[in-house]
């Protein structure tokens, strides 16, 4: 039963989240540009900034299905954070130095830059856009129907709370309202999680206790070695197939190019992801804690919630416990907070991205606007996209079996494999073209979108869950109940079918087993799918020996002293005038010039253009 305080707290994180936006509203320059709006005027703080990544990729229903992870499956799940951790020290060193000095407002933008070509800047935000809408979908409608079974609260109420919320506030305030607010709703995130570690540990003994249940129960086994990529956890999986899962998340991806982009140096962008290494680790520490709590808690009365029917899905797990078990004034709203603090940073983070794009890569190159009536524009499109998304949740809480919502997290799942393959194709490979990206990136749709259809399908099986306590469950008639969980908690969770009969080691094979490949792997597939493709339909370009390269700024930056090395002397030479002229203004650039204009290698090279001189001044001011 709800107490008044639990509505206090919920009212709270509510009001305080609209309370930022009409703050961010009237301060500065109140919102009334597009580099404000979007980018903050890059001069925000490093340390909200990283909390801000950090919070955004952890949805609701990521924050209620990591500690079932641990429950039912165990410690395996934990090596993921060393993979995410490895994804952003990847991204930190690659794609922020790539993209930070180009002063871009959209990461598309550098796909039009690097190929000269609008069309694969335009399907790569058109990707993003639909992808992203549906996303909203899942990241309203999961927690709602979580908090309705365990809580009852409706999923209508639900699903508008958070839809109206989020739209308030980013549509106020802008990017510096969604940084700030994050900042704020993690600390409900963090109050949380440690509520429930806390009581859950003191009713299982202490936590000694909590940690010989969970070893007793084979919850703290971890590493398990094998290379079959259909096992659903392995410490390969965990590590190369997530860190390549979650590399589009802090790389190639809009959302958080916004955040390191809205920084005033690239040191500070830089040290905004690593600081993420830090967080991640202490977030997963706190998430593993709370499901060992959990589970030593229901392993000592002998019976999880799950076995009993008394939840359908996993992911409510930690809803039931606070619900049947912490009958104590603000623990209830605690916990709503904490799921409402995670479906409002993911939400608004979505939408603040996606409405920018829209304008910045479809209108403002058609439509003569001013900055003011842009920035106008981003803010209506936010509220349009949030009564979309919501109207999708709507849609999808009425519709019964594989819904909606799990195609787009399907969707979600197999776009950013693809979107990673077309960056890594642009930035790594010079002579690529894009038309391979193009190809690339819809083969690898057409492959992993297959293979999240046909698990959701059920083909290939569900994972088999550890022993469970079941000894005093009086509820078993649920043993055939379908479960559902999150395979990633970046994309919100594409929701598997299971059933607890399906608790076996053996693995499918043929086409089942195809459908078997853990999610971990999709990432990787994705990207390495797009690779191939990308580059088979690139090869002509490849060979031809007269085929253009790019500037250099839009090579990934440890592979540029490398192509220097192996280009010809006389470029090399030229490169060096170039770098002398930008550190020393008074060399004659007619020198440059004339250089490149004679120097040949098997191809004429072209007279230095007084745009591209600009550019590579700029991007050596902004490294150097």
């Amino acid at each position: 039963m709800m107490h008044p305080v639990d509505y206090a707290f919920i009212a709270v994180i509510c009001l305080a989240s609209v309370g930022i936006g009409i703050v961010t509203s009237c301060t500065g320059g109140r919102q009334k540009s597009t580099k404000e709006y979007v980018m903050g005027n890059r001069q925000m703080r490093l340390l909200p900034v990283a909390i801000s990544i950090l919070v955004s990729f952890w949805s609701a229903v990521a924050l209620l299905g990591s500690p079932a992870e641990i429950f039912y499956f165990g410690s395996y799940y934990n090596l993921t954070g060393i993979g995410i951790a490895l994804a952003c020290l990847v991204s930190a060193f690659t794609f922020v130095p790539l993209f930070y000095p180009l002063q871009i407002t959209s990461i598309y933008e550098y796909l039009e830059l690097r190929y000269n070509n609008k069309f694969i800047r335009y399907w790569s935000t058109f990707l993003y856009v639909i992808t992203s809408v549906l996303y909203l979908a899942v990241a309203q409608l999961a927690p709602a129907i979580a908090l309705d079974a365990v809580m009852n609260i409706p999923q209508w109420a639900g699903i508008l709370i958070i839809g109206v919320i989020s739209v308030i506030y980013t549509a106020l305030g802008g990017i510096k309202a969604v940084i700030w607010s994050d900042v704020f709703q993690s600390f409900f995130i963090l109050v949380g999680l440690l509520a429930v570690v806390i009581k859950a540990s003191i009713d299982s003994g202490g936590l000694q206790n909590v940690m010989d249940v969970s070893s007793q129960w084979g919850r703290l086994e971890t590493f398990d070695w094998r290379a079959d990529p259909r096992v659903r956890l392995t410490v390969w999986s965990s590590t190369i197939g997530v860190m390549f899962g979650w590399i589009p998340w802090y790389g190639p991806n809009q959302a958080a190019f916004q955040r390191f982009a809205s920084l005033p140096t690239l040191a500070k962008a830089k040290w905004s992801i690593l600081l993420n290494v830090l967080g991640v680790i202490l977030l997963f520490s706190l998430l593993a804690l709370t499901g060992y709590a959990l589970f030593a808690f229901y392993a000592v009365r002998g019976c999880d919630p799950f076995s009993n029917s008394d939840i359908q899905s996993i992911n409510q797990l930690l809803p039931i416990y606070v619900k049947t078990e912490l009958q104590i004034p603000s623990f209830g709203g605690i916990l709503i907070a904490c799921v409402l603090s995670g479906a409002f940073s993911t939400t608004s983070t979505v939408l603040n991205s996606q409405a920018a794009v829209t304008v910045i890569d479809f209108v403002q190159p058609y439509r003569n606007l001013s900055d003011a009536k842009a920035t106008v524009l981003i803010k209506w499109l936010v509220v349009a996209y949030g009564v979309l998304g919501a109207g999708i949740a709507f849609a999808s809480s009425f519709i019964s079996g594989v819904s909606l919502a799990q195609i787009s997290a399907s969707l979600l799942n197999a776009s950013t494999g693809a979107t990673l393959g077309v960056y890594l194709l642009a930035a790594c490979v010079p002579k690529s073209t894009w038309q391979g990206a193009f190809v690339g990136s819809l083969a690898s749709l057409i492959l992993v979108g297959w293979l999240c259809i046909g698990a959701l399908a059920g083909g290939g099986g569900g994972p088999a869950m550890l022993p469970l306590p079941d000894s005093n469950c009086t509820g078993l008639t649920g043993a055939n109940a379908t479960a559902t969980w999150p395979t990633s908690p970046a994309s919100s969770s594409v929701y598997l079918t299971s059933t607890l009969s399906d608790r076996v080691d053996e693995l499918p094979v043929g086409l089942d087993g195809f459908y078997s490949i853990s999610f971990q792997w999709y990432g990787l597939l994705g990207a390495g799918s797009c690779l191939l493709v990308g580059l088979l339909v690139s090869l002509p370009s490849l060979l031809d020996a007269n085929s253009p390269e790019p500037d250099e700024i839009y090579i990934m930056p440890g592979l540029r002293g490398l192509l220097r090395r192996l280009k010809s002397p006389a470029y090399n030479k030229v490169q060096a005038a170039q770098k002398t002229q930008l550190e020393a203004p008074g060399f004659p650039m007619e020198t440059a010039t004339a250089i490149w204009a004679t120097a040949k290698d098997g191809r004429q090279m072209k007279t230095l253009a007084t745009r591209r001189r600009r550019r590579l001044r700029l991007a050596y001011r902004k490294i150097l």
